[in-house]
């Protein structure tokens, strides 16, 4: 018999081992290969298909654990065996071709872990203390009483009792927040792992599977009593098989049986969701025995006992590098032991200091990297690399604009990876650089050289809507490398637009109006307020929003709304406590609830190329988000757009705009607040209504042919909140409108995307825009709820 191995794509894998009618363990799929790659000192390398001839015979997902002093791969129960004759003497012709072929693609890979059902004189023990050959595994195609019917008798009664109990409840807790995890979920963990004498890895360990393999793959169940937690299940769901993958209870859960009616739920809930079989993920094996304590447990649900698993061998194929990495782990082992003696002699009684071994093969993961050139895109689209240096929504949402036009995937470089940005299709590649990159935006700037290097025949383009990397952008245009282009204005034209006191100059000399405005400047000390010829209450906030962004101050808000000249006094108080040195802008409050919104691109040529206008019906209540529109109506407002238009063409503006305005009720005037030099954090309601922003970008800035955007065709809502929700909180005229567009399907969210392929992350934008509902609950809301027929 000949085989051969070859590397194939994730569809074509997956493909060919659901027409052998076979199904994909979860850790053979390509969710868990993008889970495995976000992990330290992980990487994903590659699927491969091992053919007997001309047919398929087993299908294995590869991925590289590089530690300290050697690099192993694993394939986490595979290979997938495509056909029912799995002898001995196959199985060994398999891992004999999967050699060669490693050892000549892969020569750094001193080990191949597989998961095999028969023995083998190539086999070794794995370098793993944990792993089972024995599991149990029920059919959930059966009804509920023949799956009670076949359990143990105790397992049975346990379980109705439980269920009796209705003190417990059994609740999915997918959507849980990391903090909440690591403070409720966690602790009993830890109580479980001192009962059973396990090793637990930290909470943000089990927290990131959660989160990266998504509610589609990975749930948390969890039992309460009288609302406290009290069991948990960590779960896994794929093609069409459930596995029990982490599992505790407090002492308390066990004297009340919640982890019996923990195992039941989950079975129920997948059951019901067309799963077909439940696997509890391993009974122990003779040459691992740490799982055998939990057996009891698990044997309560199946009389017929435990069943064979293909259990994890290791296949040496640099035995020369294995038997150097036994001499450094025997070598350090010794040096422990001869520090335990000396701490003993002095009479310390620390613990030992084994963990720094794991600890050095995580770093050294972490700088494994391999550069990363963009994938190959569409024939037709523009030589362009787009780069999100924004890992909020609105970072998806300018991805999503290049991915909708020009069918072009981008690059995210950010501090850290978000919901809104991961597991997705339409970005191929995340580059974190840390919680540092917050507020050092080098760390930014020097993933996009590398980029630029590394791909020089694309013209890199930087997308945010963050002031800060904005400037940061425009300061050092001249060093990120000849092939990338910032598309923001100068230094100079970015203060002079974004400083709120020079913006209100500009409108005057543009004949726009502004509030009337007082300066107040902490250049020289705390300024006196006193006399102020503006009538209350007043607006305040600060002139230049970069600058205030980076002041530390409890309660600090975007803007404030001030009452009288006490509260304007305390709040003049604690900036100069705060050590504030801007300027505060006192404006004029202007009545009303007609808020609005322009986004406007002025190209090169001097012409507006993208002009659309929308009406804010919703804003998002906290403080620490006030003035961020949740919801807008796009509309056709001429004259908030040639407004608009004016001050750009006065300042000689050029690239995207957004503007904040007001509709004065008093005399139905449009009042401008202020100028955002970016396209605006909701500009995907440009996008959504015909105007796409990544061709004015390619359009002007690459090809140096303008194009103008088409004319506004209907109103459209934008939300990031479900539209039940907004109709039920908006009530009258708003929400005749909302149902309008809902009816006509001119609706948008920026996170709902239909060409979003990943199942992950289309997931997580519909149970964002439910959880955001919570803003709402207990706030009052920015509404317009006026009838302006």
């Amino acid at each position: 018999m000949t085989l051969s191995v070859r590397a194939c794509s994730a569809p074509e894998f997956l493909d060919t081992v659901h027409r052998a009618g076979k199904t994909v363990p979860v850790e053979q799929s390509p969710e868990w290969a993008h889970y495995d790659s976000v992990l330290p000192g992980r990487e994903h390398w590659r699927y491969l298909i091992v053919d007997d001839g001309d047919t398929p015979m087993a299908a294995i997902s590869l991925t590289s654990f590089a530690g300290r002093f050697l690099e192993q791969l694993w394939a986490k129960h595979g290979p997938i065996w495509l056909d029912d004759e799995r002898t001995p003497q196959r199985e060994r012709e398999l891992r004999d071709a999967l050699s060669s072929y490693i050892r000549s693609e892969r020569p750094s890979a001193a080990l191949l872990r597989l998961h095999t059902v028969h023995p083998g004189d190539d086999l070794t023990d794995p370098l793993i203390a944990i792993f089972y050959d024995r599991t149990i595994v029920l059919d959930l195609t059966k009804d509920e009483d023949q799956l009670l019917s076949e359990m143990s008798q105790s397992g049975r009664r346990n379980i109705r009792k439980a269920m009796k109990n209705d003190e417990l409840v059994f609740t999915d807790d997918t959507a849980i927040s990391e903090q909440e995890f690591a403070e409720v979920i966690y602790p009993i963990f830890e109580e479980t792992g001192k009962r059973g004498d396990f090793v637990l890895r930290p909470p943000a360990f089990y927290y990131e599977m959660l989160r990266q393999l998504g509610p589609e793959v990975c749930r948390l169940y969890t039992v309460r009593h009288l609302g406290k937690v009290v069991s948990w299940a960590l779960v896994t769901v794929y093609d069409g098989e459930v596995d029990y993958y982490f599992a505790a209870s407090s002492a308390e859960a066990r004297k009340l049986l919640a982890a019996y009616l923990m195992a039941w739920g989950t079975m129920r809930a997948t059951k019901a969701e067309g799963a077909t079989f439940f696997d509890f993920l391993g009974c122990g094996s003779d040459r691992s025995p740490y799982l055998d304590t939990l057996n009891e447990f698990k044997l309560a649900f199946a009389k017929k006992g435990m069943i064979d698993a293909p259990g994890p061998w290791d296949v040496v194929l640099r035995p020369n590098v294995l038997r150097a990495y036994h001499a450094q782990r025997k070598a350090i082992a010794g040096v422990g032991r001869a520090k335990q003696t000396a701490r003993a002699i002095v009479g310390g009684v620390p613990r030992s200091k084994s963990d720094a071994v794991d600890l050095a093969d995580t770093a050294a993961g972490k700088l494994a990297g391999a550069v990363t050139r963009a994938p190959q895109q569409p024939s037709s689209a523009p030589k362009v690399l787009p780069v999100i240096l924004d890992f909020t929504l609105s970072g998806y949402a300018l991805a999503r604009a290049f991915h909708e036009r020009y069918g072009l995937t981008s690059v995210a470089v950010v501090p850290f990876t978000t919901g809104a940005i991961a597991d997705s299709s339409i970005i191929h590649e995340i580059r974190e650089v840390g919680l540092e990159g917050v507020h050092d935006y080098d760390l930014l700037l020097r993933e996009i050289r590398k980029l630029a290097t590394e791909n020089p025949e694309l013209t890199v383009i930087p997308l945010t809507n963050h002031d800060g990397i904005v400037q940061a952008l425009s300061a050092k245009r001249t060093t990120l490398g000849k092939n990338v282009v910032v598309p923001h204005e100068s230094p100079e034209m970015l203060r002079r637009v974004s400083d709120k006191n020079d913006f209100n100059q500009l409108c005057a000399a543009a004949g726009v109006p502004t509030p009337r405005t007082v300066v107040l400047d902490f250049a020289d000390g705390r300024p006196s307020a006193a006399g102020l010829d503006l009538p209350w209450p007043l607006i305040v906030k600060p002139a230049d929003s970069g600058h205030f962004a980076a002041l530390r101050m409890p309660g600090k808000k975007k803007l404030y709304q001030v009452a009288d000249q006490g509260q304007l006094d305390e709040l003049l108080d604690q900036l100069q406590a705060a050590g504030y040195d801007g300027k505060l802008l006192a404006q004029e409050f202007i009545p009303g609830t007609d808020l609005l919104s322009v986004t406007l691109y002025r190209a090169r040529d001097g012409r507006i190329t993208l002009a659309r206008a929308s009406e804010v019906l919703m804003q998002d209540p906290r403080p620490a988000y006030l003035g961020i529109p949740d919801v807008q109506v796009v509309a056709p407002l001429d004259d908030a757009i040639e407004l608009g238009s004016k001050i750009l063409t006065e300042a000689d503006y050029h690239g995207f705009a957004n503007l904040d305005a007001i509709r004065d009720p008093r005399d139905g005037k449009v009042v401008f607040f202020e100028i955002n030099p970016r396209y605006g954090r909701n500009c995907y309601y440009a996008t959504a209504s015909g105007a796409n922003v990544a061709e004015q970008l390619v359009a002007d800035l690459i090809d140096e042919k303008p194009v103008v955007a088409t004319e506004l065709d209907g109103e459209l809502l934008y939300t990031t909140l479900p539209v039940k929700f907004v109709e039920q909180t908006l009530g009258g005229y708003a929400a005749e409108r909302v149902r309008a567009c809902a009816a006509a399907g001119r609706v948008a969210d920026p996170l709902q995307y239909a060409g979003e392929r990943n199942p992950k992350h289309r997931a997580y934008a519909k149970l964002a825009a439910l959880h955001h509902r919570k803003a709402y609950q207990g706030q009052s809301v920015t509404l317009n709820v006026e009838d302006v027929r």
